[in-house]
């Protein structure tokens, strides 16, 4: 598949390096000289330099041959305009990173006149994610997949916890009556997709897939949920885009206080939030969420564009004893020194934007894709096509490549966690979790075209 990408910044490079990873031809248009240059001795892509809202530029990088335009600058009426040209040049599918919905009118309509298919908000795909995480203490990511029958999450190890040097087989017959499957384990710098043989150690990330009730079970058998919580108090640092989609999206089902100590964003999130007690403040920051109650709540949110201020807060937070903090990092660097110091997860919008934007430039019916934070493995969620080779076999059979598994069928009367006796059929919903190398192999297996 050929794909122009419109933007070398953080989403767009990541994008390019995972396309090209999986053989497609990639080409990347970038303004910024410098940031090309770069971008030429980091990514396997063939790199244009110029404004992608040109449609000179726009011909050069090769929209009018493109299997699919992807627009994630980070300004919105670039990309806008750079899909508008993109398909008038001839290129038949675009996606574009927008942020203020007010753009596109707000209408499938008005996006599509546009010459958009699809439209990702990052700070809306990450306040999903966080309140997601809310809701499932005890985990650092969490992804609903087959229309959230079932969730993928991720779940740190202490030294502590009874799992620790214990076989997924001796899991299994410890935990038979909880219905999950560990599907992937973070160790240091290593992916691992596990056999029975492997053993869980300190300080894994250990990724589950399971129904959300079990996943909530699952986190108190691994010793990472003590007694009761509920959410009933949020207090969120920030009135940006994701501090104010957050606070949206917990209204009514808690108390929120969103608190801006520069005054910027306060007034407009004021009139946006009708249930949410907005705070203009003034002064220390740390100061000021004491005097505001920050001790008291259930759950903090550090939602600033500033990484190293998300950090203290969240570490402040937890000294007053606030059992949960989530807090919007990107730089890997971070996201890793959270962990370790006790902030419960980091939260990434570019991160969330890649897995909005890869289900749709692959093969095959693929429903949704998860690219777990700092592992080189994926959860894809796939239907597999009529006469794919996966259909209709028992899975021992079936030439199902080294590094992959399937991790659960989803069926609208049931769900299976596969053996080697389980078959696939038509109509199903299959959770593949699969190495970076294998995932060409694993969408050919369910190709319709394979027979």
């Amino acid at each position: 598949m050929k794909i122009v990408i419109n933007g070398g910044g953080g989403v767009g490079a990541a994008l390019a390096e995972i396309l090209s990873h999986l053989h497609h031809d990639v080409t990347m248009i970038e303004s910024d000289i410098r940031r090309a240059d770069l971008l030429r001795g980091e990514v396997d892509c063939l790199v244009v330099t110029g404004n992608g809202a040109s449609p000179v530029v726009l011909r050069e990088a090769g929209t009018a041959v493109a299997d699919i335009f992807l627009a994630v600058t980070n300004q919105d009426e670039v990309n806008l305009l750079s899909c508008l040209f993109a398909r008038e040049a001839g290129c038949p599918h675009s996606i574009a990173r927008i942020r203020n919905r007010a753009c596109v009118g707000g209408s499938d309509m008005s996006i599509h006149a546009l010459g958009i298919d699809q439209i990702i908000n990052p700070d809306e795909e990450a306040a999903r994610e966080m309140v997601h995480l809310l809701n499932t203490p005890g985990t650092t990511q969490v992804t609903p997949l087959a229309e959230g029958a079932v969730v993928v999450a991720g779940m740190m190890v202490p030294d502590a916890s009874p799992i620790v040097g214990k076989t997924l087989a001796e899991l299994a017959e410890i935990h038979h009556q909880l219905r999950y499957r560990v599907v992937v384990i973070r160790r240091n710098e290593e992916t691992l997709i596990p056999t029975g043989d492997d053993q869980i150690l300190a300080d894994d990330e250990v990724f589950i897939i399971a129904s959300p009730e079990t996943v909530k079970q699952v986190t108190r058998a691994f010793g990472l949920v003590v007694g009761d919580y509920s959410l009933g108090r949020v207090m969120i640092l920030g009135a940006s885009d994701l501090g104010r989609n957050v606070a949206a999206m917990l209204e009514g089902t808690c108390r929120v206080k969103l608190i801006d100590p520069t005054g910027s964003d306060a007034q407009g999130a004021s009139e946006e939030l009708q249930q949410t007690l907005v705070i203009e403040g003034a002064g220390h920051e740390m100061d000021l969420l004491e005097r505001e109650g920050l001790g008291e709540m259930d759950a903090f949110i550090a939602a600033t564009d500033e990484e190293e201020k998300n950090l203290i807060a969240c570490l402040y937070a937890k000294r007053l004893g606030v059992p949960h903090t989530l807090a919007r990092v990107e730089l890997k660097f971070y996201r890793s020194l959270m962990m370790t110091v006790g902030v419960d997860a980091a939260v990434s919008p570019r991160q969330e934007t890649v897995n909005a934007i890869l289900k749709y430039v692959r093969t095959g019916d693929i429903r949704a894709v998860v690219r777990m934070r700092g592992v080189s493995a994926e959860a894809i969620e796939l239907v597999p096509g009529d006469g794919a080779n996966i259909l209709d076999h028992p899975l021992r059979e079936v030439r199902f490549p080294k590094g992959a598994l399937v991790g659960m069928v989803v069926r609208p009367e049931e769900v299976v966690i596969p053996d080697g006796d389980t078959q696939v059929h038509f109509g199903d919903r299959v959770v593949v979790f699969a190495l970076d190398k294998v995932i060409g192999q694993v969408e050919k297996l369910f190709s319709g075209s394979s027979k």
